[in-house]
């Protein structure tokens, strides 16, 4: 009785030992994230208003918050892994489809190998092109299209306030890929990123739906110190399926005493037959963007200037061409709580010589950002 009384408790202690080793070893997530909320005013100067669809100034409210849960461990090998997964807090247009997870994936990395990203994730590009100085990270080109109002659909209809060419900013969605990149050696990184079905937000990559393309993206880029100089430099390739686009982006930053020079080059390559570009219109064009940045202590402020260009409908005369500038400030407040301002200008000038293709959106867009 005695020993089966030991051997029990033997059994006991060693299960509650194991289990506690096993609880020791999971990967135990933290939260964080943002919150951030905007007001703005925008002006729009329409050549030839569309009936419903015509305005002259709009005040608006944007709120944008998002909870990040974060956990990694390090194998016994030396090999890390993290968990991220991203969930949006906030509703989009009425519906409930966007509180829910945004991004979630797995990242497996060493410092021999590089990092191997499997899961719904941004594409490799994301990180690696090499933009125009923006004091304002939050507003990207495309941002300031959706506050001004701007469709990006010449079907939409607000067609008068639709952008007419290719932009600079979009490298695709977070639908699940693999995503790979290299360790840094002198300044150089290098990577790729494939989906099999390039979609906006989509937990899986499978092709059920014929209208489903694959995406990928691959590059390198520098990043060092030259003659006192921070330089960033970036090559990198992109193709889209599901939008028939094949980009080619450059980019170079040069930083010194606090200023911050330098811009991006994107050449779009329709991807479509002739047949498609004549019937759907064509995407063939490029885009530069150019802008300077300064920080000193807490404060930060930019002026950028973005061209885009695409030959658009081949029996029309022209190119579609859209110009686009703003200047933003950030204020850092401390504790994670910053103040942000922008002031844009986003000019439309369609092809032909009809009134309706032009229209120019100005807008002032204030902010405090929180991140915890």
């Amino acid at each position: 009785m005695k020993k089966i009384l030991l051997g029990t408790t033997a059994v006991i202690a060693l299960s509650a030992m194991t289990s506690e080793a096993f609880a020791a070893d999971k990967i135990k997530l933290s939260v964080g994230g943002f919150m951030k909320e905007y007001l703005g005013i925008t002006n729009s100067d329409e050549v030839a208003p569309t009936g419903a669809f015509a305005r002259d100034k709009d005040i608006s409210q944007y709120t944008d918050t998002e909870i990040h849960f974060t956990g990694s461990t390090t194998l016994d090998s030396g090999i890390k892994v993290a968990a991220t997964i991203e969930v949006e807090a906030d509703q989009d247009g009425g519906t409930a489809e966007r509180r829910n997870v945004d991004r979630s994936y797995l990242t497996i990395s060493s410092d021999a190998v590089g990092n191997l990203v499997v899961g719904s994730a941004p594409h490799f590009a994301d990180s690696n092109l090499v933009r125009v100085p923006n004091a304002s990270g939050n507003f990207d080109w495309t941002d300031t299209d959706s506050w001004a109002g701007i469709a990006t659909s010449a079907t939409a209809a607000t067609a008068a306030f639709t952008t007419t060419a290719p932009d600079i900013s979009g490298v695709g969605g977070d639908s699940a890929k693999l995503s790979y990149t290299s360790p840094t050696f002198s300044g150089i990184t290098v990577g790729a990123s494939y989906t099999a079905a390039e979609t906006a937000d989509a937990s899986d990559a499978r092709r059920v739906s014929g209208a489903l393309h694959d995406g990928y993206t691959y590059g390198i880029r520098y990043s060092g110190d030259l003659g006192g100089a921070v330089i960033a430099a970036d090559v990198t390739h992109m193709n889209f399926g599901d939008t028939n686009q094949s980009i080619n982006h450059v980019g170079l930053n040069v930083g010194m005493a606090g200023f911050t020079v330098g811009g991006g080059y994107s050449d779009f390559d329709d991807t479509q037959s002739a047949a498609g570009k004549v019937a759907n219109g064509s995407n063939d064009g490029n885009a530069w963007e150019l802008g300077v940045g300064y920080v000193t202590g807490p404060y930060s402020v930019s002026a950028g200037y973005m061209v885009a260009k695409d030959d658009g409908t081949v029996a029309v005369a022209g190119s579609d061409k859209d110009t686009k500038w703003k200047i933003a400030g950030t204020y850092d407040m401390g504790a994670g709580v910053a103040l942000t301002a922008n002031y844009f200008q986003n000019k439309r000038d369609g092809e032909g010589t009809a009134a309706t293709t032009n229209s120019t959106i100005s807008g002032v867009i204030a902010g405090i950002e929180v991140n915890f």
